[in-house]
């Protein structure tokens, strides 16, 4: 048995017990859970069979947009919510929202209620709506600017001609005035849980990091991944969790959290296609 094999309950034996996360990956073939703790990936397995489009986390929930549902984790695996086809999911302060078929809608004590209509949504996170035609604002769908939205996290957009930080100070005249681009190039996804934030583009992943002196103007640093391979998703649990878009998943994990004291990102790859996100509860 090789050490890929082992659980990571098993690991623990050989180390200090560290918190255990439940990682949950979306592609082509369904929802596949990747158990992960310390740095350590250890056993994954496919949960739900479906053509998943999108997975977003929050609350202790997993919510997954697919070709034909938007589906929520339960104590017996996952269940329909009676949205239909949806190409997006995510959660603001308010509970979940998803979208699909031109239609936005928050799930709200067993029903989908209309929030506004916006075509080709990509992403959907905090108050934000990422969209074929650029970028909206939540609850109402008001269209703030931008275009060729692919990801959409906190105050940051991900589009195809850079990376943009919204500026919601008061005075801002214009709907695209209050964009400032952070980024150039395309960039496909963005993520951040306010104290860490990562973005990708076509060449590598990204975080937004100080230089170490307390300076109060960060840059970019580029991450120093052990894979070649196009970052598609960010999320964030006792660690950093990334995957690619040929279906490695990857955790960075800081030195003193890990049992043999080597923080730093490691890989596996969980062999599944068509790879839309990565999320935890």
């Amino acid at each position: 048995m090789s050490d890929d094999d082992i659980s990571i309950s098993e690991k623990r034996m050989y180390g200090q017990t560290r918190p255990e996360t439940h990682a949950y990956v979306a592609s082509g073939l369904g929802v596949t859970r990747v158990e992960t703790a310390g740095g350590q990936i250890g056993r994954f397995s496919l949960s739900h069979r479906c053509s998943a489009r999108d997975i977003a986390g929050a609350h202790g929930e997993i919510a997954v947009a697919t070709d034909d549902a938007v589906l929520v984790s339960t104590d017996d695996g996952f269940a329909e919510t009676g949205f239909g086809p949806a190409t997006a999911v995510g959660y603001d302060a308010d509970g979940l929202v998803a979208a699909g078929e031109g239609r936005v809608a928050r799930y709200e004590d067993g029903e989908w209620w209309e929030m506004g209509a916006v075509e080709a949504v990509r992403a959907l996170a905090d108050d934000l709506v990422a969209a074929a035609d650029g970028v909206y604002g939540l609850p109402g769908c008001a269209y703030l600017g931008l275009h060729d939205a692919a990801d959409v996290a906190g105050p940051f957009a991900a589009t195809a001609d850079g990376l943009y930080r919204r500026d919601a100070t008061e005075g801002t005249v214009g709907p695209r005035e209050n964009w400032a681009v952070v980024r150039s190039g395309a960039h496909g996804a963005v993520a951040t849980d306010g104290d860490r934030t990562h973005a990708a583009d076509t060449d590598g992943l990204y975080e937004l990091a100080d230089d170490g002196g307390g300076s109060p103007d960060p840059h970019w640093r580029p991450c120093d991944l052990p894979v070649r391979e196009r970052v598609v998703d960010v999320t964030y649990g006792e660690d950093v969790y990334a995957i690619t878009e040929d279906g490695t998943f990857l955790v960075n994990t800081a030195d003193d959290a890990t049992a043999d004291g080597r923080g730093g990102w490691r890989s596996r790859s969980l062999g599944v296609p068509d790879v839309s996100g990565i999320a935890v509860a």
